[in-house]
């Protein structure tokens, strides 16, 4: 039900209308001199207006302007003669949502009160969607009450709303994108796109496409123009996740979106400004590969306005019951000498290793209670000096095949690349050819096993 004034000079046209919505289930107010009715939608809230456009004493672009006025959250649609379309389309422009010609079929009004109806309800939708990621991504829901973690939480209030860039350096794992978007969501670019780009994914001709889109004949089989992903972050947000991986052209192309404000597509002369901020984030020592030349001078003070850096997990151990609460969920509870284990170890894949741990324990054990017997040899295990006397060869009895298996298989490929990576210096290449692999199949393994290479490249 929609709350809906109808205006029109035509006192029987207004009974008509009244008559007809109300059988649509509407509450309906009718008003048949314009001048009222300018003052009328001073005092009473409606969600539609249907206005006549030609009335004696004030028209429809009249009505218009006064809705916008003082309560723009309604939709007008304007009814008019054939001899009049051009201003209902002109008042279409101005901010009109629909326009119905005189006279008209009664299913005419039906079906173009339920269309508003319609777009109002997704438009509500889309708004509580909007809300629901502005409350789950800003920096108050990241999981954090170490010093550490309180002293980035500050620093992300004070830059939100700055236009300025900024650079979020962090080891694999530690949620770099989470604290951009944290940025965004808290910003006043909140209801805008935000829009995240891992620029280690794609190659530099589908990246330099993806990113300032290109004009139709381009290219071999560019049948149409596109849009890059910087128009559609328009007034929005762009995250440029592993920067460092960029080849020297697009770092150029992107030294100039930040200079002036501009792209221009492939394969087009023209030039469209754009309202965009740059969030970046990258694994690697940006400073380092500057000094190296593998990354422009000019971009890195471009991009490096506002550094930010996330701790990894091991230098926030106090976080980690909260994190495992966190991911948890309330599904299982985790026993004293488990939880001393699990905050003894280094966790090189960070986060997202913990959680990934947490998902797996929640499938193979059980029963409700994480013990220590239950986590994976790599967790477990101690060197030599260790007061631990859990023998690492040994499975529990208690361990399945299926689980014995998994842990087994994990501690393997823990041991085996960070022996692997540290001895090829973190250049996957040389590892691949150490390892007897094909690139694309070690870094399958890489991903398999959140496996951060990066920490043996700095």
């Amino acid at each position: 039900m929609a709350r809906i004034f109808v205006i029109d000079d035509d006192a029987a046209m207004c009974r008509l209308l009244e008559r007809l919505l109300v059988r649509e289930n509407h509450d309906v107010r009718t008003c048949s001199r314009s001048i009222e009715a300018l003052a009328i939608l001073e005092t009473d809230i409606f969600d539609v207006v249907l206005s006549d456009f030609y009335m004696p004493e004030a028209t429809g672009s009249d009505i218009l302007q006064q809705v916008r006025s003082v309560q723009p959250q309604a939709d007008v649609i304007i009814m008019t003669a054939f001899a009049t379309i051009e201003h209902a389309v002109d008042a279409m422009r101005n901010g009109a949502y629909d326009y119905i010609v005189k006279p008209f079929e009664n299913d005419t009004v039906i079906h173009a009160i339920r269309r508003v109806i319609e777009k109002r309800v997704l438009r509500a939708e889309n708004q509580q969607l909007r809300q629901e990621l502005i409350r789950r991504y800003s920096f108050q829901s990241i999981v954090g009450q170490s010093p550490a973690m309180q002293g980035l939480f500050g620093l992300i209030e004070k830059i939100a709303d700055s236009h300025a860039t900024v650079s979020i350096q962090g080891e694999s794992g530690t949620g770099k994108e989470l604290v951009a978007r944290a940025i965004h969501y808290s910003s006043h670019r909140a209801r805008k796109n935000f829009v995240a780009v891992n620029c280690s994914a794609l190659p530099d001709t589908l990246l330099e496409s993806e990113l300032f889109g290109h004009a139709k004949g381009s290219f071999t089989g560019a049948t149409e123009s596109r849009q890059g992903l910087i128009q559609h972050a328009e007034g929005g947000t762009l995250f440029l996740d592993e920067i460092a991986d960029t080849s020297a052209a697009v770092q150029a192309k992107l030294l100039r979106v930040l200079q002036e404000k501009k792209i221009r597509r492939l394969g087009d002369t023209a030039e469209i400004e754009v309202n965009v901020r740059v969030i970046t984030a990258t694994s690697r020592v940006l400073s380092t590969l500057v000094q190296d030349n593998l990354f422009r001078e000019d971009l890195f003070y471009r991009i490096n306005v506002f550094p930010l850096s996330i701790p990894p997990l091991r230098e926030r151990r106090d976080d980690i019951p909260l994190l495992l609460e966190h991911f948890l969920r309330g599904r299982k509870t985790i026993e004293s000498p488990a939880l001393d284990a699990l905050m003894g170890y280094d966790w090189p894949g960070n986060i997202r290793e913990l959680e990934n741990l947490v998902e797996r324990l929640c499938v193979f054990v059980g029963s409700p209670l994480i013990t220590y017997e239950t986590l994976p040899q790599e967790i477990t295990c101690r060197p030599a000096s260790s007061s631990s006397n859990h023998d690492c060869g040994a499975f529990q009895a208690t361990s399945t095949y299926q689980e014995a298996k998994e842990y087994a298989l994990n501690s393997f490929h823990s041991h085996y690349l960070n022996a692997l990576f540290r001895d090829s210096g973190g250049n996957v290449t040389r590892a691949a050819v150490r390892a007897g692999l094909d690139r694309a199949n070690l870094q399958r393994l890489v991903r398999r096993y959140d496996f951060d290479t990066a920490r043996f490249r700095e």
